[in-house]
């Protein structure tokens, strides 16, 4: 929210953009993120409950995933009408297979791009088997933060045509934006504890020892009283 905050008020981004317009992108960008959080769902419960393996699941996605592509998205993308300036296709994706044809740095970076996703979506899963889908989706977000720092090297360090300029107006609410998403993910896999903060479970050398045999949410000390958590 504090990022998107960021986008809505910033200066970046095109000219011809208007406000209403960043407000509908935003609004679309969010139901896709709840599209993609019921699927982090399904698939928790096909690895948990049913204990299908990450490469199973990762092998049906891709299967539904070509066929859906191609029997459905790119007709539509390739004979859906026009209205830019160039009156031009929404996505040709024929030349982009004649492209690729015919020239095979194209077709390499294709190839090695489908698997680095087929890679990303079987680890990315085998954290959810090991731990659950919130972790993968803290751990996930965190990606926001590797790419922005990206973008800030490459303009400032390499070359001003690239990458993003630092906006000195809403640039520190990014920033407060990612150190929390940092925060909260470092805190939610307790990477870190804060005193101030409820924990589920103590710091290591508290004193206290998790039991749950008889009293579930209890603690034992190490002296052997008991304490009520």
């Amino acid at each position: 929210a504090v990022v998107s905050t960021q986008s809505t008020g910033g200066s970046s981004g095109s000219g011809d953009v208007t406000h209403g317009q960043m407000v509908l992108g935003i609004v679309l960008i969010l139901l896709a993120q709840l599209v993609s959080a019921s699927q982090m769902v399904i698939e928790e419960i096909f690895i948990k409950k049913h204990n299908v393996p990450p490469v199973q699941v990762v092998g049906m996605e891709g299967c539904f995933g070509v066929l859906f592509m191609s029997l459905l998205v790119l007709p539509i993308c390739y004979f859906a009408p026009s209205t830019g300036p160039m009156k031009s296709l929404h996505d040709d994706a024929i030349d982009a297979l004649a492209q690729m044809y015919n020239r095979w740095p194209i077709m390499i970076f294709g190839l090695m791009y489908l698997l680095s996703i087929a890679f990303y979506n079987f680890f990315g899963l085998s954290v959810t088997k090991s731990l659950t889908a919130v972790h993968r989706t803290l751990i996930d977000a965190c990606r926001t933060i590797l790419v922005w720092a990206i973008d800030l090297f490459i303009h400032y360090a390499i070359t001003t045509d690239y990458g993003e300029k630092f906006d000195m107006t809403y640039g520190f609410l990014q920033l407060g934006g990612f150190v929390m998403l940092l925060l909260g993910t470092l805190l939610y896999n307790e990477i870190i504890y804060i005193a101030c903060i409820a924990s589920p479970r103590p710091p290591a050398g508290s004193g206290y020892t998790e039991i749950s045999a008889d009293f579930e949410g209890s603690q034992l000390p190490l002296d052997g009283s008991l304490r009520i958590g």
